[in-house]
């Protein structure tokens, strides 16, 4: 197994990181929650003309046709920054499960996406079964979801609804009638959520049964890798502020950096994030030519990612004393932030049992092939 990135990715990285350090600020960050307008139209548009929107859009769509090794690259590096952009909703995980079923709706919108002109919410990604509350039948889906993010922006979505007997993967155009958004109120206030009700609303049929079934399970796996890649970006740079911090925090005429309790929460964040980023890596190779052990490499990465980020995050603001609770510091938006990812994709708990079963299919296929 290989965990480096090849020189192509890496330039990838770098050139992805010199322009979002100069671009997102904290600056920016505060002006749009200041103006109640999380999403920066702007900004999208900029990193589609970038290609980032189309890095995984077949080429004959108008995209890059990257693989999941660069996906994983840019996820980092807008974790990083905290970059408030729909990009694992609509650049990852849609355009792949669009891109699977090859609809001709789909194939449209894979040329929009490409071209940054679209934004697509994906309902179903917090468990393995359609909600209840989801009813698709004859074509017309009725019901709502719970909090999604992006619902107020998303032109269309991808939606996880049936029985758990035969669950479905229907593209709903969120401009049909029938269609009723309601903004929710979230922890992360650079990423708006809202929920879906619809009322006898039109939908195209991308897969189902098995077919739905295994789409989803991937969906799932993919944010999973993804996401992680985003938290360890966010933990990196909230250990980064941190030692910037207690170097120059003087007590008792020394630099609180110094003292050894300071030292041992610094070596643990370090020690959580680059666990994570192994785990991380493991994923991004199972996601490329490991698809027997994607269950397992998403799960850890998963589990571990979510860890480091709560714990980088919590001591950023710890270490930072009493200024950083306030808001003129900047360790809110990372702290806000990890508890949104941590609960993104289903808890904890949930992946933990399924890092367990992967685990044990693992070890009876290995035992049985011995």
């Amino acid at each position: 197994m290989n965990f480096e990135f090849s020189e192509e990715q890496q330039m990838l990285r770098d050139n992805a990181r010199r322009y979002l350090s100069e671009t997102m600020t904290f600056e920016r960050l505060r002006a749009q929650i200041d103006r109640a307008m999380p999403f920066d139209s702007a900004l999208w548009r900029q990193v589609g003309e970038l290609g980032w929107t189309g890095a995984a859009v077949p080429e004959e769509f108008g995209g890059l046709g990257l693989g999941a090794m660069e996906l994983c690259v840019l996820a980092e590096e807008l974790g990083r920054v905290l970059a408030p952009l729909p990009f694992l909703q609509t650049a990852a995980i849609a355009v792949d499960l669009l891109r699977r079923t090859a609809t001709p709706a789909g194939n449209a919108l894979l040329e929009r996406i490409a071209s940054a002109e679209t934004v697509i919410a994906i309902a179903g990604l917090d468990a393995d079964t359609p909600a209840a509350r989801l009813e698709w039948r004859d074509g017309i889906l009725s019901g709502s979801t719970g909090p999604l993010a992006w619902a107020m922006q998303a032109d269309h979505a991808i939606v996880h609804a049936g029985t758990a007997g035969k669950p479905a993967l229907l593209l709903v155009d969120l401009a049909e009638a029938g269609v009723q958004r309601r903004a929710l109120p979230g922890i992360d206030p650079l990423v708006p959520h809202g929920a879906l009700t619809f009322y006898g609303v039109p939908a195209t049929l991308l897969a189902e049964g098995d077919t739905a079934r295994g789409l989803h399970a991937g969906a799932r796996n993919l944010g999973a890798v993804l996401t992680a890649f985003e938290q360890i970006g966010a933990a990196d740079t909230a250990c980064a502020m941190t030692v910037g911090y207690v170097k120059e925090r003087h007590a008792f005429g020394r630099p609180i950096g110094g003292y050894q309790a300071v030292k041992h929460k610094l070596a643990d964040m370090t020690v959580k994030t680059e666990l994570a980023r192994s785990n991380a890596w493991f994923g991004a190779w199972a996601l490329a030519d490991g698809p027997a052990q994607l269950d397992m490499a998403a799960a850890a990465a998963r589990i571990s990612a979510t860890e480091a980020l709560d714990y980088a995050a919590q001591e950023c603001l710890h270490l930072h004393g009493g200024i950083g609770y306030t808001w003129e510091a900047n360790c809110h938006f990372y702290y806000t932030r990890a508890r949104l990812l941590a609960s993104a994709l289903g808890n904890s708990a949930e992946w933990g049992e399924r890092l367990l079963a992967a685990t044990a299919t693992a070890t009876a296929t290995a035992t049985a092939t011995h």
